[in-house]
């Protein structure tokens, strides 16, 4: 489990920094007719990652190990580093620029701003995830981990505001169409990955469907997505409006429907920070920063919503529906997602049926809370 947590910790950090810097470079090596078409190009590979990715873990898992998950990364990442040393010209830097040590840059960066910052973003991470589950709404712990969280983002927007290289540099703050794509990152990112995440669940154990199968079904979402993000970027803020309607009695028409959405609104924010910026092109890499982190924080905050509010809905409706003891869910729940009709087959199977209407029931009101994200997202 180690092993686990450290190879995530490595891998976030360093896809982070390659999303954010990618974007970067399109930003400093496209005129900005352009950069909705390469930006489009960029959002759909990463939805195309983000689908095709389980499938490929999926098949990693089953066939060889999952440590090929991780390593995959490593002549993925070679290739990628290669192409930058060799392709890609860096603007000319101002000469005090060139004659900074590592120590002055290092100096530059916001280290307590970044230390205030990530405990509030763990705090009220753990207490969303934690709140109904593992204690109680109205417990200490959960109340401490707000009350902490209100606190130190406190602290965090004191010390931006006083500091000279803030995180955060107050420009980006003062105008009013970057906090909106800030807000609506958070949002949509929200709405977008509660249904990549939980869709394969439900695949895997109302429909019974192997973790590559599950990710196969996916494919109308990711397609369309990418569909979405190309066009899109094609045709940049002539899109108003588009409507389609779909008649089809299969959940694939929702995913294609979730999947157009997504597509179109996936570049909207980077598009609108490259645009307001682009006379002040040194922030451009900061917003786009700033806007992929509401991105992830919005995913992070959803997921653990959806998480609470799928382990909630599961125990009652287990207890309810199925009849099941706290000892009987706790072994459903141990068994992992593509085990579960095959536990509940061999442990209950009198119950089979109440048992997956209680897991359709408990991912299907996940699947509201992402539509409230989204809802909201449509309105900003």
């Amino acid at each position: 489990m180690f092993a686990i947590i450290e190879s995530k910790n490595a891998d976030t950090k360093g896809g982070a920094g390659v999303v954010s810097s990618g974007l970067a470079i399109i930003a400093i090596v496209t005129p900005i007719e352009q950069r909705p078409l390469f930006t489009g190009l960029v959002t759909s590979l990463y939805a195309l990652g983000t689908v095709v990715a389980p499938i490929i873990g999926g098949a990693f898992t089953t066939n060889v190990t999952w440590r090929w998950c991780f390593l995959i990364n490593l002549p993925a990442g070679t290739v990628t580093v290669i192409t930058l040393i060799l392709f890609f010209h860096p603007p000319q830097q101002s000469p005090a620029a060139r004659t900074e040590t590592v120590l002055q840059k290092l100096q530059q960066l916001d280290l307590i701003g970044c230390a205030l910052f990530v405990p509030a973003i763990i705090m009220v991470l753990l207490a969303l995830q934690w709140g109904g589950n593992k204690y109680p709404w109205n417990s200490a712990t959960i109340i401490g981990l707000f009350v902490g969280f209100a606190a130190t983002l406190g602290l965090f927007i004191t010390w931006e505001l006083r500091a000279d290289q803030a995180m955060i540099p107050l420009p980006l703050l003062r105008r009013r169409s970057i906090i909106v794509s800030i807000i609506f990152a958070f949002l949509f990112m929200g709405a977008f990955v509660v249904p990549v995440y939980y869709l394969p669940e439900w695949f895997q154990i109302v429909k019974g469907a192997s973790s590559i199968r599950s990710g196969i079904m996916l494919l109308p979402s990711v397609s369309t997505q990418i569909f979405g993000s190309i066009i899109s970027g094609v045709l940049g803020e002539s899109v108003l409006a588009s409507l389609l309607l779909i008649r089809l009695l299969t959940y694939y028409s929702s995913e294609i429907l979730q999947g157009l959405g997504c597509g179109f609104a996936a570049q909207m924010p980077l598009l609108t920070i490259q645009s307001v910026l682009k006379n002040d092109p040194k922030l451009v890499p900061v917003g786009i920063s700033t806007v992929l982190f509401a991105q992830y924080f919005g995913s992070s905050v959803m997921q653990s919503i959806g998480g609470s509010i799928f382990q909630n809905k599961l125990d009652s409706q287990l207890q309810s529906y199925a009849h099941l003891d706290s000892d009987q869910i706790e072994m459903l729940l141990a068994v992992g997602t593509s085990k579960v009709q095959e536990t509940a087959q061999q442990a209950f199977p009198d119950r089979l049926s109440a048992i997956l209407i209680a897991y359709n029931d408990a991912i299907t009101n996940v699947f509201v809370s992402a539509y409230m994200s989204d809802s909201r997202r449509s309105y900003i």
